[in-house]
């Protein structure tokens, strides 16, 4: 396949979807509940088309999307009385195709596809006007989120995480005319890890005070996370800042999790955010074990270009120390440009990710950057 005729066809293909968008109402329906409860059904379907090159091999992809697979989901909720109301929430992932393609692991662009169905969140929840809500099942701990917050206008993509499809590929060493896979990918040493999502929890969030909120959860495994956010606006800026504590100590090697994020957007469009996360490991230091340091930062600009949507422009980068093992350095920088077709709720998004990794400790080795290509489509429902 000639690459650069799919990315010319692919670009053709997004532009013509931009300009005939439909304008039309979405379509609504009724759906008969058991008592007087609502009920809502939504999720969205995503898929993606990228193109990877990790210096020695070059495959153009056919998967799901990024970090935003196929869901779909319910919710319940009703009313108690003036004060109090109740509710309930399913969310299935539906994943048809693998998101990791990786010429070592696979050998060819075809990924195995997955017939199974796995739940996301599986909780009940209840919330007093005053008193703030309690959620109780499977779902988010207290502060998941609040290291990835933009304002960037952009869904499908998180400017401290990777691109799935390029992350799960092997980096390869320079230092011969066929190279040699290094056994480490650009998703084991550039990260920003978050905190815990989809765990066992019981949760409480105080109701929101002049912007501000807070988090505090349990979670199944002993650990305990709390987790604080502000959104406001100043003047012409809009505001978002949050942080969070996770302790991780009862779950395995590492001490605890904290980090936050802050994001900032003029009424001009133009925006940015800076985000940060420490993992420490209490394990003693040695030559593998190291404590995560990871940062990130972008940069953008929210356009009005077509009647559809907003085109909304973004550049990243993040830098990830020791996310694997000693002296480990990623780094991973990208531009991602998305048009929202507002009427039907769908969204296209062009991505370009590079990776690159170095490890002192291990020698001065040559080794190839990773380039990723990414065409993604979002349809919500």
């Amino acid at each position: 396949m000639n690459i650069k005729t799919t990315l010319k066809t692919s670009v053709a293909a997004a532009a013509l979807f931009a300009v005939a968008a439909p304008v039309a109402t979405p379509a609504s329906a009724d759906i008969a509940n058991g008592n007087k409860n609502k009920l809502v059904v939504s999720g969205q379907v995503a898929r993606a088309m990228y193109y990877l090159d990790d210096g020695q091999h070059e495959q153009l992809f056919n998967s799901t999307g990024n970090t935003p697979n196929t869901r779909i989901r319910w919710v319940a909720s009703g009313t108690l009385n003036e004060n109090v109301t109740a509710g309930a929430l399913i969310e299935f992932d539906v994943q048809t195709s693998n998101t990791g393609g990786s010429f070592a692991v696979s050998g060819n662009d075809v990924d195995a596809d997955k017939t199974n169905w796995s739940i996301r969140h599986q909780y009940v929840w209840v919330n007093h006007k005053k008193f703030g809500r309690v959620s109780f099942g499977q779902t988010d701990a207290a502060a998941n989120g609040n290291t990835e917050f933009t304002l960037a206008g952009i869904s499908g993509t998180t400017p401290n995480t990777i691109w799935q499809g390029g992350g799960a590929q092997f980096l390869e060493t320079g230092t011969t005319a066929t190279g040699s896979f290094t056994g480490i990918t650009p998703g084991g040493v550039i990260t920003m890890n978050d905190f815990t999502s989809r765990t066992d929890v019981i949760r409480y969030d105080t109701p929101t005070f002049m912007g501000f909120g807070l988090a505090v959860s349990l979670d199944g495994a002993g650990g305990g996370e709390i987790g604080a956010r502000y959104t406001g606006k100043i003047g012409a800026f809009n505001l978002i800042g949050a942080v969070g504590y996770s302790e991780l100590s009862a779950k395995g090697n590492t001490d605890y999790d904290l980090g936050g994020s802050i994001a900032v957007r003029h009424e001009s469009g133009i925006n940015a955010s800076f985000h940060i996360e420490s993992r420490p490991d209490e394990r003693p230091s040695s030559a593998t074990v190291a404590d995560p340091f990871m940062w990130a930062v972008t940069a953008g600009y929210q356009a009005k270009i077509f009647t559809a949507g907003g085109t909304n422009f973004r550049g990243m980068y993040n830098r990830s120390l020791h996310a694997g093992v000693r002296s480990d350095q990623g780094e991973g920088w990208g531009i991602d440009v998305a048009q929202s077709f507002d009427a039907i709720g769908a969204s296209l998004t062009l991505i370009y990710r590079n990776y690159d990794y170095e490890n002192n400790r291990i020698g001065h080795r040559t080794i190839d950057s990773i380039d990723v290509i990414g065409l993604q489509a979002i349809f919500n429902f």
